[in-house]
């Protein structure tokens, strides 16, 4: 990459504050990995000489992370050959910082549970009472209801744990008496929403002297990626690590400051010189991305915003323009609009795009349709169906769109008497998914049956007996149901949705598995009824995919942040939708007072704030640009064409007819060839290997195991032992009388029934008590214990790891030891490959070699050593590589064994099953 001279003066930045003002385009993520890479250079190469771990790096996604990280490994391995500890520099978002704060340097946050954001509602309603919902009022007086108000209440804790606050301005109030009532419930719960986690960070950094000491030695520079998009409580955690002697650098555009409804505050960019001055300031002004056409509608978009950064995006010519590239059309109906957009997807296929050194000829993947809300999406879809163009609606869809979905929640409100055999008989039959009917019939029976036992046991049975999950898996398990089977090679479609629902389920027991069976039963068809429709975006699963499709992609604009496409069409522009008006109805305002929050006004939106969506979603565009508008009929808000429309009318190089691309040269369409980042968990690998096919329908299609009344007790033991290993290497003196204390502070075990508990209590303490016993002797031998490792292979394939304890010998060899418990038993070649993958990690955690690996088998205080095999080593890496290159491929062949098909979760969904095969051979 050949480098301007602003991008050459931010790559060499030296000591001290920084704002990298970066335009679209700029190639902002490879001059932030080459000032890593400087970073770490030797000073006596004229580099900062500085270490992996001294470097925290924060990005806005985890898709933006595994791409600066991947940068950063490719260009220490060009430049710092044997560089060590890179799995020791944090590049992740904010939340993983501070998650991975509290856990390894708070121990009381070890066990605790993070909710997904399904998850936070459920645990709300099913706790309305504790959580405060039902208690709290609006300002006028009304009180707020369980379900209707939940997302509501939510968001207002996020906002009170998020913002500037004056909490003077909350008293009287019952939204603050709320406030104190959840925070309370979620700590007795051991559970941590996503602003908790912000929250609980910011107050150890804030109060936790020995936390601060440990963070001032070790962090040396804060890189701050989207600058433009932090909040409040996001930038006391950035202000905190400044202040104990971090240099921080931005990276932002105030221009695409699109997050401000989810509190982002456009002025911490704004005002980033004068609050940390001094600070050095260098833009990154061109443009890499677009043709200047592209260049020119953004500038006029842009500049009508009065306050913004002093820049001037231009074209780096990157891409040529050609009359026709960019156009602005006006239509009578969204249909009419989206049938035009469906014809240009035809005519542009085929024709070139610059690329490199060359052209390609662009295929669907190269396109896309971006819109401000999801319900715009659906004209679009229409028309692509009848043109037989392939697409993908990213999280645009509900969880019951697809008849499987639909077929699936008759099941269930079945098995809550909210309907009959027949509605589910005529559902799944409608699903058309291959299924004899002689196997639905007696499958809908069998469920019959449990729902009958289920009623006459209800108040004796234990709450694992009647497991949802394990319903669901059991019933298509009955029905035969088989990926391969499935007519009209729709069988991958299905397994998505399906896992979704086993996704769906999952969120639901986590929370309500305490509950009797009727009652369960009950509340999850209101779970499905009522909130699960809007809360899973269903899509193809491509974008959860490594494989890619060829297939244009319609998405929101905010979901489009961070990518481009040679094609970009933004359809309604119309005025009261784009921008947006004012939303009516009851908001977060009418539970806080407006004076509460500083910079209030950012959670309400504004044009100006509209005017920067817009301007991300041009930017979005390489080459060809469609914006269009189309009046709704018979409505009179929807009518006229949006300002935006206008805006860009304003620009010479926008086209006002429709064009014709017949005389443009064309090629076979061929989509962009990319190599995917594969970054692989050993969780991951471990399944895998195991059969690739099993981990498709954990890990693609999101298929779930029901849960077990014992999770919890190995993870208990783990963070027990966690907490042990690292007062020894602090010096601090361990007795076995400490079981005691370890155990009761790290035991979480939310599923189990009391007495279970009492049990699984008196076993862990035992347990650590013996450990103590059998090993004391060598607790001050241990060189690192939980400690984080990474092994970067070649082409872009990383597995990530964490050791359990590294220990030294008397001998002074180095021992990788992986502590294993009963529930954590797996396969003795699994076992053994893994302790490899962790030698691998430790010689570039250290530049040195580990001489063995063992296993400690904590149930009988034994251990199973070995030396560590050069010849195994290549061999994992040899399997690592394999398996990243079936992802990449699509490729997840089953892998059938007695012993492997006898353990796995899905094997009777599985068309290769050997223990299935097995019993309709003995059945015949």
């Amino acid at each position: 990459m050949k480098l301007t001279t602003e991008q050459a003066y931010a790559i060499g930045h030296a000591g001290g504050n920084l704002q990298l003002i970066a335009c679209a385009g700029s190639g902002k993520t490879e001059v932030v990995a080459q000032h890593i890479t400087r970073l770490l250079t030797p000073q006596a190469e004229g580099g900062m000489g500085l270490k992996p771990a001294n470097i925290v790096a924060f990005t806005f996604t985890e898709k933006a992370a595994a791409e600066l990280k991947q940068r950063v490994l490719d260009r220490c391995r060009e430049r710092l050959p044997g560089l060590t500890g890179m799995a020791e520099m944090y590049i992740g978002t904010i939340h993983g910082f501070s998650l991975d704060l509290l856990r390894t340097e708070v121990p009381q946050y070890l066990k605790y549970d993070v909710l997904n954001e399904v998850q936070q509602v459920l645990f709300v309603d099913r706790n309305s009472a504790k959580s405060g919902l039902t208690a709290t009022s609006t300002l006028q007086g009304a009180k707020l209801k369980r379900y209707v108000d939940t997302r509501l209440y939510i968001e207002a804790m996020s906002i009170l744990r998020e913002s500037a606050v004056d909490w003077k301005a909350l008293k009287g109030t019952t939204i603050l008496e709320g406030f104190g009532a959840y925070t309370t419930l979620l700590h007795e719960r051991d559970m941590f929403d996503y602003s908790a986690i912000l929250q609980c960070a910011v107050e150890a950094l804030e109060k936790d002297e020995t936390l601060r000491a440990r963070m001032a030695q070790r962090i040396k520079i804060i890189i701050v990626d989207e600058y433009q998009d932090v909040n409040p409580i996001q930038e006391r955690i950035v202000r905190q690590l400044h202040g104990l002697g971090a240099a921080v650098k931005v990276v932002g555009d105030d221009d695409q400051t699109i997050y401000q409804w989810r509190g982002s505050d456009v002025g911490n960019i704004l005002s980033f010189a004068d609050r940390y001055a001094p600070v050095s300031t260098i833009k990154l002004e061109a443009n890499f991305r677009s043709t200047p056409g592209i260049t020119d509608v953004a500038r006029l978009v842009i500049e009508k915003n009065a306050s913004r950064l002093d820049k001037a995006m231009q074209s780096a010519d990157a891409q040529s323009y050609e009359a026709g590239d960019i156009v602005a059309l006006q239509f009578t109906s969204p249909d009419e609009e989206a049938d035009y957009i469906a014809k240009i997807c035809k005519a542009l296929r085929g024709t070139m795009i610059e690329e490199g050194a060359g052209k390609r000829p662009i295929s669907w993947s190269d396109m896309s349709v971006l819109v401000r809300y999801t319900k715009m999406g659906a004209p679009i879809r229409r028309a692509f169906e009848r043109e037989g163009i392939p697409f993908v609606s990213v999280g645009m869809d509900t969880l019951f769109d697809a008849a499987e979905g639909q077929a699936a929640r008759l099941l269930f409100y079945f098995m809550a008497n909210r309907a009959t055999q027949d509605d589910v008989v005529q559902a799944w039959r409608a699903a058309n998914l291959g299924v004899p009917e002689g196997m639905l019939d007696a499958a809908i029976t069998a469920a019959e049956a449990t729902r009958a036992k289920m009623a006459v046991e209800d108040q004796d049975v234990r709450f694992s007996v009647y497991n949802i999950q394990r319903q669901f898996m059991g019933f298509l398990e009955e029905i035969g149901l088989k990926e391969e089977l499935v007519p009209g090679g729709r069988g991958p479609q299905v397994f998505y949705n399906l896992g979704k629902f086993s996704q769906a389920i999952s969120d639901f027991e986590s929370i309500y598995f305490h509950s009797r069976p009727l009652q369960k039963y009950e509340s999850f068809a209101g779970f499905l009824e009522h909130q699960a429709e809007d809360a899973y975006g269903q899509s193809s699963g491509a974008e959860d995919k490594l494989a890619s499709f060829d297939a244009v992609q319609i998405l929101t604009i905010h979901r489009a942040k961070g990518l481009q496409w040679p094609v970009v069409f933004i359809p309604q522009l119309v005025r009261n939708q784009f921008p947006a008006s004012p939303r009516g109805g009851r908001n977060v305002w009418h539970l806080i007072p407006s004076a509460a929050v500083a910079g209030q006004g950012r959670f309400r939106g504004s044009e100006a704030d509209e005017r920067r969506l817009f301007y991300v979603a041009v930017t979005r565009s390489q080459k060809h640009l469609h914006m269009t508008t189309a009046s709704t009929p018979g409505s009179n808000r929807y009518v006229h064409p949006s300002v935006f429309f206008h805006d860009v009318l304003e620009s010479k190089f926008v086209k006002r007819l429709r064009q014709s691309y017949d005389a443009r040269e064309r090629g076979d369409p061929r989509s962009k060839a990319s190599i995917s980042n594969v970054n692989l968990s050993f969780s991951d690998i471990r399944y895998y290997f195991e059969c690739p096919y099993q981990f498709k329908m954990r890990t693609l299609y999101g298929f779930n195991a029901p849960l077990d009344e014992a999770l919890g007790y190995g993870k208990t033991l783990h963070d027990a032992l966690a907490e042990l290993h690292q007062r020894a290497i602090d010096g601090v003196p361990i007795k076995p009388a400490d079981a005691d204390e370890l155990v009761d502070r790290h035991l979480h075990v939310p599923f189990a029934y009391p007495s279970l508990r009492d049990t699984m209590r008196a076993s862990a303490k035992r347990t650590v008590e013996k450990y103590i016993e059998a090993r004391q002797a060598e607790f001050d031998k241990i060189e690192f214990s939980e400690k984080s490792i990474e092994v970067a292979l070649e082409d872009g394939i990383n597995v990530l790891g964490r050791i359990d304890l590294v220990r030294r010998r008397d001998t002074n060899a180095v021992a990788i030891v992986d502590l294993k418990s009963t529930e954590r038993a797996q396969a003795e070649e699994l076992t053994e490959a893994q302790l490899h993958i962790y030698a691998l990690g430790y010689r570039e955690l250290t530049g040195k070699d580990a001489d063995f690996v063992e296993t400690y088998e904590l149930d009988t205080q034994t251990r199973k050593p070995r030396a560590v095999d050069a010849d195994l080593i290549a061999d994992v890496v040899g399997k690592v590589k394999s398996a990243a290159n079936g992802l990449r491929s699509n490729a997840f062949p089953a892998t059938p064994n007695a012993v492997q098909c006898g353990r796995c979760d899905f094997s009777r969904l599985c068309g290769s099953c050997a223990v299935g095969k097995a019993a309709a051979g003995a059945a015949k």
